[in-house]
């Protein structure tokens, strides 16, 4: 690719060829004009080059008869961006909220709101359609709690929607596993918070209260007249493809699709959050980790959607490229769950980037983008304060 210098550009022409940052990172497409914010974010950015195979044309002479100048551009991607990443940590939060006052109402009277749970989800399932990628980045809301089991159901429900709209189930199934999801733990609350909030190890007696949730949940469930498809997601979240995973050690399609998936789901929550008496894995990590269960504890197809769903590497996970930038996973590609979409935070000189920078990744790190080659470590992070 040729070098263009960046005062060479001319505010709304384009070029008849992919224009980029650096090698890797595609600033503009043949379609999108050269506006002059971007020239005045190139200058902030301090960028004195381009690089490009094509040339740069006028806009008369590109568009076509009646053709309209195309309004993509870096800034409209930053906004949109942000737009809908707002979209989503609040609906996030409002979720939480919401299932912290659900719990309360529970423990405290013993009532349950089914009508209020299901206008929640119906919420859910539309920015899952509409915004999935931003929702699956939920990892980057912080929230902070005494007890993990809110945003734990939330999060669950959350992978659980966005596995059943992968695999293309109706709305009104996809309204019962999101239910299901969010209440699969509500036999928990039945158990006394010393027992799971805490790191000391739990004695035998204290494991059996534990493992008697899923049927406390199933009969929490059934009493408030939910059907059996929802109660059996409480009840057989715990189950394993092999037949070893309990209350009753069903196997394989006994164990409903809501249950596989929730059950996935829950595994793949539980091992990635963050939580005060718990080690926690990053999103590849656990990942790699729940691959050795594959057909032996968990349904293949769902595992198979949970990859095209989050990609190898899970959407906000912090990585490290093949050509020393770092950067943050901002989009799937279903058909190439090793190649996600990345935001690059720091360039490869080492200068934090403030403004959006989107680079496309590959399997083998060549010239036209950059491979992933692993997780940034939690002392990176912190040093380049990444979060």
């Amino acid at each position: 690719m040729k070098s263009i210098p960046v005062s060479e550009l001319q505010a709304n022409a384009y070029f008849n060829d992919l224009v980029y940052l650096d090698p890797g990172y595609v600033l503009l497409s043949p379609d999108v004009q050269v506006s002059p914010e971007l020239l005045r974010r190139l200058e902030r950015w301090g960028f004195d080059t381009v690089l490009c195979d094509g040339n740069q044309v006028d806009s008369s002479a590109y568009l076509a008869p009646g053709q309209t100048s195309a309004s993509t551009s870096m800034l409209e991607l930053d906004v949109k961006e942000k737009q809908s990443m707002d979209s989503a940590r609040k609906l996030y939060f409002v979720l939480i909220k919401f299932m912290v006052e659900t719990c309360k109402r529970f423990s405290e009277s013993n009532k349950l709101n089914l009508a209020a749970v299901t206008e929640q989800l119906k919420s859910l399932i539309e920015i899952v359609k509409s915004s999935r990628d931003a929702i699956l980045r939920f990892p980057e809301f912080v929230y902070l709690s005494d007890n993990y089991l809110h945003q734990h159901s939330v999060n669950t429900a959350i992978l659980a929607v966005a596995i059943g709209d992968t695999l293309k189930l109706p709305p009104h199934r996809l309204i019962e596993l999101g239910v299901g999801a969010l209440l699969h733990d509500i036999g928990m609350f039945k158990i006394p918070e010393s027992l799971y909030l805490t790191s000391k190890p739990l004695g035998p007696n204290e494991w059996k209260m534990i493992r008697a949730h899923p049927m406390l949940g199933y009969r929490i469930l059934k009493g408030f007249s939910m059907s059996d498809t929802i109660a059996l997601t409480a009840y057989e979240h715990h189950e394993r493809m092999n037949g070893s995973g309990y209350p009753r050690a069903l196997v394989g399609e006994k164990i409903t699709l809501y249950s596989r998936i929730t059950g996935l789901m829950d595994s793949y929550e539980s091992m990635t959050a963050k939580r005060l008496f718990k080690p926690h894995l990053e999103g590849h990590p656990a990942l790699l980790e729940l691959v050795k269960g594959r057909k032996l504890l968990y349904d293949e197809t769902v595992f198979r959607a949970l990859i095209q769903c989050l990609s190898l590497y899970p959407l906000g996970t912090t990585v490290l490229l093949s050509d020393g930038a770092m950067a943050r996973v901002i989009g799937t590609d279903p058909q190439s769950p090793k190649t996600p979409t990345v935001q690059i935070l720091v360039d490869r000189d080492g200068r934090r980037l403030e403004e959006l920078a989107v680079a496309h990744t590959s399997l083998d790190g060549g010239q036209d983008a950059p491979a992933i080659k692993r997780n940034l470590t939690w002392k990176e992070v912190e040093a380049f304060n990444l979060y």
